[in-house]
């Protein structure tokens, strides 16, 4: 059974969290991960003071905490949704079950559209903005940038917004639902949305933790119109990007022919297809040349 004394070496604490998660994370690395991350943020520990069996003293907060914690993993909670933040691209950000957890994909994006954007003082619209990490990001790294931030749910607008104030970021907000409201009479040299994309189908293949934890809306499509948003946005992005603005689509690796022929058929010029470290199709990019 769980229980932390109040005082306790750091490997006998790091060995009765990993004991008590292992029924319930049944992978070694990853429940292995997860203990550090509780040690390092009730504890203060890093994994070298660990490895050094540093004493410490635990409070009885310390202790109510940490087990209110592992009840809750237990349950298949993402320990995002836990801790209330996750990291990206250097920085840590508010989540809540009202937005999407930030995905190492998306970091993947977000650090290529740093990479081809160094000109100052451009114009961002970041559409579905969740969490606000691409939008954030995005203003504290692009040179003088202007950005809009935008997502149809107020509760992740607030989050994004604690974000912001959290981190210094200085953005535009629009509460606007993409596919049946226009977007504000502006152009924007960078359009970038990571929308919805999973269809409904592929419930059946996903972790509970996502499934029960993570906004559904923010997640599906349906079956029978899974580039819904895909085709909205790049209808949309002809009248709102700058000549030579660009569009970065975040894609299901299922669509990404499919996303690519719809920016080519809507006349986007430079369209390519940006795969992640496994070589899966992750998304799509094109130059708006008129």
């Amino acid at each position: 059974m769980y229980y932390v004394t109040n005082k306790i070496s750091s490997k006998a604490l790091y060995s009765q969290i990993y004991q008590a998660l292992l029924p319930a994370i049944p992978q070694a690395q990853e429940c292995g991960a997860i203990t550090w991350r509780l040690l390092a943020h009730y504890f203060q520990l890093a994994p070298i003071q660990t490895t050094c069996d540093k004493p410490i003293v635990c409070t009885p907060l310390q202790r109510q905490l940490l087990a209110a914690a592992i009840a809750r993993l237990k349950h298949q909670e993402p320990i995002q949704y836990v801790l209330g933040e996750a990291h990206f691209l250097g920085r840590d950000f508010l989540v809540s079950p009202e937005v999407l957890i930030p995905r190492p994909e998306t970091e993947m994006l977000v650090q290529h559209i740093i990479d081809e954007n160094r000109q100052p003082a451009i114009g961002v619209l970041d559409i579905g903005t969740g969490s606000g990490c691409i939008a954030i990001t995005l203003q504290q790294e692009l040179n003088q940038a202007t950005v809009h931030a935008l997502d149809i749910s107020a509760q992740a607008i607030r989050v994004a917004q604690a974000n912001a104030e959290r981190l210094g970021a200085d953005l535009c907000w629009l509460q606007r639902d993409i596919l049946h409201q226009p977007l504000p009479t502006q152009y924007w040299d960078i359009i970038v949305s990571n929308p919805p994309y999973v269809r409904v189908s592929e419930k059946q293949a996903m972790e509970r933790r996502v499934l029960d934890y993570e906004p559904a809306q923010a997640l599906f499509v349906p079956d029978e119109a899974p580039l819904c948003f895909y085709e909205r946005i790049v209808a949309l992005a002809p009248y709102h990007l700058a000549v030579g603005g660009r569009l970065y689509l975040e894609i299901n690796e299922a669509f990404g022919s499919a996303v690519a022929d719809l920016l080519r058929s809507a006349g986007f010029s430079s369209v390519r297809i940006g795969q992640d470290l496994n070589g899966k199709e992750r998304w799509v990019e094109g130059v708006w040349a008129y």
